[in-house]
């Protein structure tokens, strides 16, 4: 009569097994009962009925081995447990990750509330319609005073207004923006320019502005040439208006990165209007108008590297996109806040493919 594949004795692997097995599977029942953090419960559950699974019916992996032609090698079945084990973490991980990214973007959404709410409490909300000027800034200070004197009061007819999100910043910047006239609301943690821009995007559609200008506050944009970005969408040609260095004129030693930054622009750019349907030559500038009651169709999740998911997704809602010639300057004061040419790259990047896919 054949025997068993199921040794009577295990080996002291298949033991160790076993035992973290039983041990995973008993703190998921613990921590389901105590109401602890559930997210931990379902990769403890899987990993120890896998964990079972290859302890108890060693032909499996012995199959799995053979498919994979690791049959006749003497360390077969070990790194064929191993491979397994792997390609169950990358799941794990990935696991993870998307409910720690879903706690994030919850996260995100309660600050950008309690931020816009600021002003409703301070009794500061605008006057509806115009155009509402947001200036994302995280410690500014200095170079924000000039930046909001500059910003016209009038564009086409329309009555302009300053909001300044301040992103938790640690200078003076909430100060000096409320004394140069803008409407200032601070966000309570520093979450990156693109939640800020979030943000701003939020209180236009609370107040009812009809066009949103968003634009730098480290000098960089012209104030003046907020006329070139609201006239499209005044004279109704257009709903997103994109500011282009490359269409007009730029500091090529502007920003942190010089040359090598201006070349991953120019690649990302053109990976952009290939993904998106788009055709813009400067799909990295934040100086840029669009026609607010238009915000609520695209959907915003990035607190950094904002501007592909900007652009991507006003194509896929239908809105109608121009490009317009903007100045981009050497900074007032300070240093840049962007990270370095390689790591602003592979983030942008990410984000492009990140929206693409979505």
């Amino acid at each position: 009569m054949p025997t068993s594949r199921l040794c009577p004795v295990p080996s002291l692997l298949r033991l160790l097994g076993f035992a973290l097995a039983i041990v995973a599977l008993a703190l998921a029942v613990w921590i389901g009962r105590r109401g602890g953090n559930r997210s931990l419960v379902l990769p403890l559950v899987v990993s120890g009925i896998g964990l079972l699974v290859v302890v108890l019916f060693p032909d499996g992996i012995r199959f799995i081995q053979g498919v994979i032609g690791l049959g006749g090698e003497p360390a077969g079945g070990i790194i064929t447990t191993l491979m397994i084990a792997l390609g169950f973490a990358y799941l794990l991980l990935f696991y993870v990750l998307a409910k720690s990214e879903r706690q994030t973007q919850r996260l995100g959404r309660l600050i950008r509330a309690l931020s816009a709410a600021q002003l409703e409490v301070e009794d500061m909300v605008p006057r509806r319609g115009g155009i509402l000027v947001v200036v994302p800034a995280w410690n500014e200070a200095e170079s924000l005073p000039a930046v909001i004197a500059a910003i016209p009061g009038e564009i086409h007819g329309l009555r302009t207004q300053v909001l300044v999100v301040d992103d938790a910043s640690r200078d003076a910047t909430r100060r000096v923006a409320l004394d140069a006239g803008a409407r200032v609301v601070t966000q309570p943690v520093n979450a990156g320019q693109g939640a800020a821009l979030q943000t701003g995007y939020l209180v236009a559609e609370r107040v009812g502005v009809d066009i949103v200008v968003t634009m730098d506050a480290d000098g960089q944009h012209d104030p003046a040439q907020i006329e070139r970005l609201v006239r499209p969408i005044v004279r109704d040609e257009a709903d997103f208006v994109v500011g282009s260095r490359r269409e007009g004129d730029y500091d090529r030693e502007a920003g942190a990165g010089g040359a090598a930054r201006d070349a991953g622009i120019t690649v990302l750019t053109k990976l952009i209007n290939l993904l998106g349907g788009t055709s813009v030559s400067d799909a990295a500038n934040g100086f840029r108008a669009i026609r607010a009651n238009r915000l609520a169709e695209i959907a915003f999740t990035e607190d950094q590297f904002h501007n592909p998911e900007l652009l991507i997704g006003a194509a896929r809602s239908g809105l109608r996109i121009a490009e317009v010639p903007i100045t981009v300057r050497r900074r007032v004061a300070g240093k840049s806040k962007k990270g370095g040419t390689l790591r602003y790259g592979l983030g942008f990047l990410r984000v492009v493919i990140r929206t693409w896919l979505r």
